[in-house]
């Protein structure tokens, strides 16, 4: 008797187990939660499943928070927009819907829910490096909430288009021998894009992405616009360490992944024909930005005593030398294709650039400069040394380029500063 009653107990405990982790199971699914980093079946999972605000960045539940600044000035122009880590962030406009108000006779105004027209707000999004949950932030009152929660743990970057309502996710497989890509768009359309992209490159205007794949037999190159399901190869090469840059239409810069120790080469990829040309090379430690158009190209060369930032025109086929040290990735070039702002290190300590920085063993105290590529001009618009430290990269600027973003490489926070 004690032995069926034990196997009862045991039986009942299994079934209320059971019954509670499938009521977890259900639960997350219903949230969009992903647990793991196999992400499932395509339909479970929607990175921009609206939470807060419908996908407005608007919080009618009033959850928007404040972001508070971590400085050490009062008035100053460096601004820490978030207290975590994250893997991508992009500035556009947002449009809201505002009702179509009605004057009366005695000049009060009568909203009318016929009739309505939308205004132009100014703001970022941004993704959470530990779930992927991805926030937009109003610019005119820093307030921010939540676009989706749906998880992802371990995102290392997140790629949005011109209108950030399109995302591509990017984070390591579960073997750690391969890099999952992700494309999610706001309207719930999901799906997983070709198995170990090495590298992923946006078109100038970011409608379209070009994607280094890697094959047998070394890369292909394919092009796709982000709201179609077709691909275009453009590429195929037997070596696989490059670093794109779209920069023109019809042509893609591609440049050989840098290291201290070995000479690296820019080249133009035309992508109508598929051809491949040398724009200039061997040169140590290597690592480029261009403008738009692909006229300038911002490079660095590794001397002696660190990386010294050079400019080179491609229609004179000549380069100068800017007279400072630095590195390509802690810049991005103003919307009049002349100008550049850069994060630069006030100090430099060794020559092993740009491997000791990239692994982290190098960090950087910048301070925030504009160069004048015509003029040669440069001035200095705040140096972080003064008030918080900060390491500058993936920089971004606002459509008047009255701001400067960045994430802080010391612990992948988001940033601004106020040009």
């Amino acid at each position: 008797f004690m032995q069926k009653k034990t196997k009862i107990i045991i039986i009942i405990v299994l079934l209320i187990t059971v019954i509670i982790l499938l009521s977890l199971y259900f639960y997350n699914r219903s949230r969009g939660v992903v647990t793991g980093p196999n992400l499932g079946i395509n339909k479970i999972f929607n990175p921009f499943t609206p939470s807060t605000n419908n996908g407005t960045g608007d919080n009618s539940n009033g959850n928007q928070t404040e972001n508070g600044n971590t400085t050490l000035k009062q008035n100053s122009r460096f601004h820490k927009l978030t207290d975590f880590a994250v893997s991508g962030a992009t500035y556009f406009e947002d449009m809201k819907p505002t009702l179509d108000p009605t004057t009366q006779a005695d000049n009060s105004v009568i909203p009318t829910a016929n009739k309505s027209y939308y205004t132009t707000t100014p703001s970022i999004r941004y993704a959470e490096r530990a779930t992927g949950h991805i926030y937009q932030m109003t610019l005119s009152d820093k307030k921010s909430g939540t676009i989706s929660n749906s998880t992802i743990p371990g995102v290392y970057e997140v790629i949005f288009n011109n209108k950030a309502n399109y995302a591509i996710y990017r984070y390591v497989s579960e073997n750690n021998h391969s890099i999952t890509s992700f494309q999610a768009s706001l309207g719930g359309n999901s799906n997983f894009l070709a198995p170990d992209i090495l590298a992923i490159s946006l078109s100038p205007d970011k409608s379209k992405f070009f994607s280094l794949i890697k094959s047998k037999d070394g890369v292909t190159g394919t092009t796709k616009s982000f709201n179609e399901t077709k691909n275009t190869q453009v590429f195929t090469s037997s070596f696989s360490e490059w670093a794109p840059q779209w920069v023109a239409d019809e042509s893609i810069y591609l440049t050989t992944k840098p290291s201290c120790l070995v000479e690296g080469s820019i080249f133009e990829l035309n992508t109508s024909n598929g051809t491949l040309a040398k724009i200039f090379g061997n040169i140590m430690g290597l690592t480029t930005l261009s403008n738009n158009g692909g006229g300038l190209i911002l490079y660095n060369t590794t001397v002696d005593t660190g990386p010294r930032l050079n400019v080179f025109n491609t229609k004179k086929h000549s380069s100068f030398d800017l007279d400072m040290y630095g590195l390509p990735e802690k810049c991005i070039w103003s919307n009049d294709n002349i100008n550049i702002y850069c994060a630069v290190p006030n100090t430099i300590a060794g020559n092993q650039y740009p491997d000791d920085w990239y692994k982290g063993v190098i960090s950087f105290d910048d301070r925030f400069i504009k160069i004048n590529t015509e003029t040669k001009n440069i001035i200095t618009i705040a140096n972080s040394s003064n008030e918080v430290p900060v390491d500058g990269t993936n920089m971004f600027l606002n459509k008047n380029e009255t701001s400067l973003f960045f994430i802080n490489k010391k612990d992948s926070t988001l940033w601004s500063l106020d040009l």
